[in-house]
Order: C-alpha cells, then sequence, then structure tokens
C-alpha cells in the first residue's frame, strides 16, 4: 500500500508547534513499523507523498532524510526511495516515556524484563535527594534487567515515592511498562524530567548481569522524573550496553534564537 492509498488515514496538524518534516517523518516511520511497506520495497515518489499529505516537497525531503539518517529508507539516485533492512533501534533519551516506550517499542521488538528486586525498603541517599526526601526515607525498589529479543541490554534501579508502590510492585508478578502502570492504576504521568549519562565501567556483579567482561565500558544514565504538579516521584540508575542498543538524542532549533 503506497503512501497515496494510506493518506486518508493521516493527518497532519498544522496546528501543532512540531515542524511539518517531523510530523511526516513520523507517520512514515510507523508505516514502516508496522510492516505496510516491506524491506526492499520501493516508496511512493516525493510528489506522491506531497499530494497524499498535502505537504510541500522541501518538507518530503527533510521527512526522508531524517529516516534515511536513521537508516530505516535507502535513496538511489536514478532508482527511487526503498525501505532498509530492519536493524538494532536507537533508545531516544529526552522521550519522556522511558526505554519500553522508545524507538524499541515501536519498532516491533520484544522487550521483556527479568525483576531482581521489587520491595518497599530504606532509599539509598542519592535517591532521597533527588525524590526530596529525608535521609534513610523508605520507598519502591524495582531492580530489572532489561531485554530486546531475547538480548540483555540493560540493568535499572528503580526508585519510586513510597505511594507508588501497588503499581511498581505489581511487575513483579506481570511484566510491562513501569508508566504505563502507574498511568493505569495509578493515574500518575511524566511531565518531565533530567537525564544526565556518564561513561563508567562495569563492576563485578553487573558485568555478570549484562554479560560483559569486569571493567567493559557502560553508559551509567542517572534520571528523575517529575509529575504534573512538577514534583519528582520517581528516578533510576542504568547502566546500558551501548554495543547492542545505542543513544539517540534529538535536537531541534528554538524558535528563539540568542
Amino acid at each position: 500500500m503506497t503512501a497515496v492509498d494510506h493518506a486518508q488515514n493521516q493527518r497532519m496538524d498544522r496546528q501543532s508547534p512540531v515542524p511539518l518534516y517531523f510530523q511526516l517523518a513520523r507517520l512514515l516511520t510507523h508505516e514502516i513499523s508496522v510492516g505496510r511497506w516491506s524491506p526492499g520495497e520501493r516508496l511512493a515518489s516525493e510528489s506522491e507523498i506531497c499530494a497524499a499529505y498535502g505537504v510541500s516537497r522541501a518538507t518530503v525531503r527533510q521527512a526522508l532524510q531524517r529516516l534515511e539518517n536513521q537508516s530505516l529508507i535507502q535513496r538511489f539516485k536514478g532508482r527511487g526511495t526503498f525501505v532498509a533492512e530492519p536493524r538494532d533501534r536507537s533508545w531516544l533519551l529526552q522521550s519522556p516515556e522511558g526505554f519500553f516506550h522508545d524507538e524499541v517499542g515501536r519498532f516491533g521488538v520484544n522487550v521483556t524484563s527479568t525483576v531482581l528486586r521489587a520491595e518497599t525498603a530504606e532509599l539509598p541517599q542519592w535517591a532521597c535527594e533527588a525524590l526530596e526526601l529525608a535521609d534513610g526515607s523508605s520507598g519502591v525498589i524495582l531492580e530489572r534487567l532489561r531485554y530486546i529479543d531475547g538480548k540483555v541490554m540493560l540493568y535499572v534501579s528503580d526508585y519510586l515515592l513510597p505511594g507508588y508502590a501497588k503499581a511498581a510492585l505489581s511487575l513483579k508478578e506481570r511484566d510491562g511498562s513501569l508508566y504505563d502502570r502507574l498511568a493505569a492504576e495509578q493515574n500518575v504521568t511524566v511531565a518531565g524530567g533530567r537525564r544526565i549519562l556518564e561513561a563508567t565501567r562495569a563492576e563485578a556483579r553487573i558485568a555478570k548481569l549484562l554479560e560483559v567482561g569486569q571493567r567493559a565500558p557502560l553508559m551509567l544514565i542517572e534520571s528523575v522524573s517529575w509529575d504534573a504538579d512538577l514534583q519528582p516521584f520517581h528516578c533510576y540508575h542504568s547502566w546500558l550496553r551501548t554495543d547492542r542498543i545505542p543513544i539517540e538524542i534529538q535536537v531541534t532549533r528554538s524558535s528563539a534564537h540568542g
């Protein structure tokens, strides 16, 4: 099915602050991710996409360039644009929804977890500070290994305010997204947060869990998430195997120029 055939179900939001090329890229990415276009299949021409989505050729070219940069498509002079063979996805780190809902979750891969610890206990000092609690306070501790298609990708230690124990600890019995569970069971969503990246090396326990050698290079991510009232409710430390899933950070130009 071509972009022209399917565009009737797709809409560009011209009132949104999100640029049209970014919206178009997202729509085309979805078509690929759900298998509407198969690897090796030729996409519609630029002019057909223009007509289908009601955008300019410049917008189409920017969107296609974005997909090409993400290795989702390949363009050949004189032949056209083709869907690329699938590859491991990256973690779009600035997404507020976390690992499960990121590129890895949207592209049809199988994201699973092994829960190593799930309980209410005394939080480490850094987590108390991040959650604006007194030192020695109790909270929810959730330690997990996360996998994509059966390959271990990261080890994460989550810490939450004690009021979110019911939703968070339910992951011990039923796998899934922490943020999905919090939203469904306790009506809390992520409004924003802060993430810090640090290059590190695997200590013995983490090396064993992530199936790497001791002192192998890893990426340590420290994160704090805020609710709709901009109050911290969740923080984590995550050790990531970037040899298996690289980090992606998207940059857009602000409307205000300094």
